[in-house]
């Protein structure tokens, strides 16, 4: 049987085969398929359903975008789990993230050796902004948190380390005079430390030193001589510091080197046994810092920097018998020791304005 001219038309349009109804889609071998496009990839290209949801498909500013009227959802009254959670400022978090790029960038593309006076404190600033974010997203009041002050022409640095139940605030007005005077100052924040409601136990001591040395290093790149200013614990880790790193002089307030604690644990302590748990919960949450304490009376005799010291009788947190040590084993001879009868822990705080600033200002400057 011959196909009419319609017929034969039909066959040579579908490649020889003859034209009529068709099974499924366009190939006749099942249902129909979308063509597959790039933005696709991820996703079964068989799958002819749109995975947005019905009022967004249109785009925006397209008929069918509009959410329609009417009481919103059963389950929609109902709060997911994650909204217990403290939320997070998301422009703090863009923020956080553009300076903590920014800082690695600079540092990555500093040789080493000392930076240009210009391109130290662009870096400084910039670390300082950093850390000062996540101040701010702690709620650390702003006349506690970390500070800088820093000029070209500065005769050299001076690195301030609060103790452990204070912060940078307690050294704040010291870093101005001190900055008054001609010098860079830079009041670091420990991790964690310092902290209302937080123990000191969470953050070793060893953790607190290694941060210490990193901002040592930061203000060494920009030449010239570093003082270290160290308040209770902040004392003992200056101490560990200088005998690390080169260091012009030591200003040593309300040192904690020498603990309250009895001889049998400090002899415990010596032995790091105070690192098993059991042992631990006995001798106390200052544990640690005892440790810390203890490598740091070993070095002192080795630390070739003037230092100078002040302390009170009544000091109820650091035993007085810690002056009394430096005196005995401070090797430079321009070292200086100040006794106040009373004042307690604080003594910057008690005797500062009268006696302590000005000094401290002097001492710094004579060993420049």
């Amino acid at each position: 049987m011959t196909s009419g001219p319609q017929d034969n038309g039909d066959r040579n349009r579908s490649g020889g085969r003859p034209s009529g109804p068709r099974r499924g889609g366009p190939t006749g071998r099942g249902p129909s398929r979308p063509p597959f496009r790039r933005g696709d990839r991820g996703r079964d290209p068989r799958d002819s359903r749109d995975p947005r949801p019905a009022g967004d498909r249109n785009g925006p500013g397209r008929p069918g975008t509009e959410a329609p009227a009417g009481p919103p959802p059963a389950q929609a009254a109902v709060a997911p789990a994650q909204d217990a959670l403290p939320k997070r400022d998301p422009v703090l978090q863009r923020q956080t993230m553009a300076l903590s790029l920014s800082a690695w960038d600079l540092a990555r593309s500093r040789p080493q050796g000392q930076d240009s006076p210009r391109g130290h404190m662009i870096t400084m600033r910039n670390q300082v902004r950093l850390v000062g974010s996540f101040e701010k997203e702690r709620r650390i009041p702003p006349d506690d948190q970390s500070f800088l002050r820093i000029k070209e022409d500065a005769k050299g640095s001076v690195l301030l380390i609060h103790g452990v139940s204070t912060g940078p605030g307690d050294l704040r007005e010291l870093g101005q005079r001190l900055f008054d005077a001609g010098f860079n100052v830079h009041g670091m924040r420990l991790p964690d430390y310092g902290r209302p409601g937080h123990t000191i136990s969470e953050v070793s001591w060893e953790a607190a030193l290694n941060q210490v040395l990193q901002y040592h290093g930061r203000l060494a790149r920009g030449g010239g001589l570093i003082h270290v200013v160290g308040l209770g614990f902040g004392a003992t880790l200056a101490l560990l510091l200088a005998r690390q790193e080169k260091v012009a002089s030591l200003v040593l307030l309300a040192p904690a080197i020498m603990p309250f604690e009895s001889l049998f644990q400090r002899l415990l302590v010596r032995l790091k046994l105070h690192r098993f748990r059991f042992m631990n919960r006995r001798l106390g949450w200052n544990a640690g810092l005892m440790e810390g304490m203890d490598r740091a009376r070993g070095r002192v005799g080795q630390i070739p920097a003037p230092i100078y010291a002040a302390q009170c009788d009544d000091d109820d947190r650091a035993s007085p018998e810690s002056l009394r040590f430096l005196q005995r084993k401070a090797r430079h001879p321009a070292s200086r020791f100040q006794v106040f009868p009373e004042g307690g822990h604080a003594v910057l705080a008690a005797h500062g304005e009268a006696v302590l600033y000005r000094e401290i200002v002097k001492f710094i400057a004579d060993g420049d």
